[in-house]
């Protein structure tokens, strides 16, 4: 049995009326912080949706564009790092699928199946409380983006309704994430590895992570080899090897290159334009 049940966007149909102020507010809050709480309300209102994560996809790597709950105090930061920041969206079916079709002309729509096996994993360590989930994938100008909108157990799931709506919608949708991606690069991404002092402050102030290895970690990231960072902070290869390791471990991850995917995204979050 699939796991995953997909649809196409049609041809874009007219708005109810009733979701027209709503989206007024999101289109307002394009490019700033206020995009998040706003988007949320926006698809409750559409579709009965309680999160939503939405990010960037390009190539092998997904960074996060906006996350929030209709509830914006009980958005669980953790979560979305955990997935987006930490490598998660590797492990997800409905993700592989994704990066497949993302340059497709329509966006599309996928329902994974949150019971079936390849889920189990996911389930336990990232959607124990939900009990529905919904992919959007589409392009603009080229730019791949993704829209992941979760019910919460007690809500049930998604109604049949609910998903004719947002498969109406994503064009739209779509379109909205990609103004807000763009308006809000203010900051060279460059920047963010500029300097190692600059490397070791985002660490410190966003991660959860012991001195020793984030101090590891930060050098790793600024392009000194192992043998250069146990000259920089005074101990042996050994032991800059062991504190790498557990960094890894600790992250979620296996490499250098993940590393850098796993920084980004953290230095991005923190440099997000505020309204």
């Amino acid at each position: 049995m699939n796991s995953l049940k997909t649809w196409t966007a049609p041809p874009a149909a007219e708005m109810p009326y009733g979701h027209q102020s709503a989206l007024a507010r999101v289109v307002a809050a394009i490019g700033s912080d206020a995009l998040g709480p706003s988007l949320a309300a926006y698809l409750h209102g559409l579709c009965g949706a309680d999160h939503f994560a939405a990010f960037h996809i390009y190539g092998d790597a997904v960074t996060e564009v906006a996350a929030c709950c209709v509830e914006p105090e009980h958005t669980q930061r953790d979560l979305v790092d955990r997935y987006l920041g930490q490598g998660g969206w590797r492990h997800d079916p409905a993700m592989v699928s994704a990066l497949r079709c993302v340059s497709v002309p329509k966006p599309m729509l996928i329902h994974p199946d949150l019971g079936h096996r390849d889920y189990a994993d996911l389930r336990s360590q990232l959607y124990p409380r939900i009990s529905d989930r919904l992919l959007l994938c589409g392009n603009v100008g080229g730019r791949g983006f993704g829209l992941s909108v979760l019910r919460q157990r007690p809500h049930g799931r998604f109604g049949s309704g609910a998903i004719d709506t947002l498969v109406d919608t994503a064009e739209l949708l779509v379109a909205l994430l990609g103004q807000h991606a763009q308006r809000g690069q203010t900051h060279d991404a460059g920047d963010a590895l500029r300097s190692l002092d600059v490397i070791e402050k985002c660490i410190a102030v966003q991660a959860a992570m012991p001195r020793r290895e984030s101090e590891v970690c930060a050098r790793i990231l600024y392009g000194l080899s192992t043998t250069g960072i146990a000259l920089d902070l005074g101990v042996g290869e050994e032991t800059i090897k062991t504190y790498r390791k557990r960094a890894y471990h600790r992250l979620g991850i296996g490499s250098e290159r993940e590393l850098l995917n796993w920084y980004l995204h953290l230095w991005s979050s923190r440099n997000r334009p505020h309204a």
